[in-house]
């Protein structure tokens, strides 16, 4: 009997142990599962920043957009301006520096800032008084705009913008970046806006990475600097 009874205890006394370490043991455990959680929440995503004269703030999307992207007309752009029947008034007109074509018949016209279908709804209206209800088309014909390219690049100078062109496209028009010297985090383009000139910093090493979605867009006449990195001995 008396091994029985000693049984009987140790058996107790195991049970007791087991509801004593049972609800440590579940905080423990709620524990590490509300940290595997807290770890998994996504992290807030910031918009990219760039520098407008020397001050940091997120870039709006008016200044990474070019006017080409929503296809308006600039200074230099040529365009033709054809009639389904009344060919005499048939022109190409490259837009002058004041975003005018000039016009026979009907004078100076504000091209530069507009889109083609403006321009077009535009000539239509003007032109009607001469031509009745003929069809006016107007298309879009080159671009003699230009951009310059300085600093650490194969081929510095002007580029001429033919299309649609971000500040990447550009260097490479220009023979490339210089791979031992270029600094293509801290690259300038400069532009006049307003009678101003400002300053516009981007970081194409994240282009180059692919992971700029919002590619730069140049316009007519703007600089493209890419820095020199420094070297300290």
């Amino acid at each position: 009997m008396a091994p029985e009874s000693f049984n009987y205890r140790a058996v107790n006394l195991n049970d007791s142990a087991i509801k004593a370490w049972r609800l440590p043991l579940l905080y423990l455990l709620f524990g590490v599962v509300l940290l595997i959680v807290g770890c998994q929440e996504p992290r807030p995503v910031f918009p990219d920043s760039g520098s407008i004269a020397g001050r940091t703030s997120p870039l709006p999307p008016d200044i990474r957009t070019s006017n080409y992207a929503t296809n308006l007309l600039q200074e230099g752009d040529i365009v033709s301006i054809t009639f389904q029947y009344s060919t005499n008034f048939n022109a190409v007109q490259k837009i002058a520096l004041d975003g005018m074509l000039n016009l026979e018949t009907v004078g100076p016209v504000k091209a530069a800032g507009r889109t083609v279908m403006e321009l077009q709804t535009e000539l239509a209206r003007l032109y009607n008084p001469q031509v009745k209800d003929d069809v006016v088309t107007v298309k879009f014909f080159s671009s003699g705009s230009s951009v310059y390219i300085s600093g650490a690049v194969i081929r510095p100078g002007k580029v001429l913008m033919e299309r649609p062109m971000t500040a990447l496209e550009a260097i490479m028009e220009a023979g490339g970046f210089d791979p031992s010297r270029a600094k293509l985090s801290q690259v300038t383009v400069l532009r006049i806006e307003d009678g101003k000139q400002k300053a516009y910093k981007l970081d194409l090493k994240r282009a180059l990475r692919g992971a700029d979605e919002n590619p730069f867009y140049l316009k007519p006449f703007d600089i493209v600097h890419v820095p020199t990195k420094t070297f300290n001995f």
